[in-house]
């Protein structure tokens, strides 16, 4: 899993809504370039089976 702690966490830009993470609109290209990619591999890491 994931063991680093994101940069966009601490954007102004991120809003952190349970169940419902998300940027604001006009968040700066290098934010949300970060936030994708961490929610991609989020999402491979849940749904690739177990070992």
């Amino acid at each position: 899993m994931f063991t680093i702690r994101p940069k966009f966490f601490d954007s102004p830009w991120f809003v952190m809504e349970p169940g419902n993470w998300h940027l604001l609109p006009g968040a700066p290209e290098d934010v949300v370039k970060e936030f994708e990619e961490y929610q991609a591999a989020a999402a491979e890491t849940l749904n690739s089976p177990e070992e």
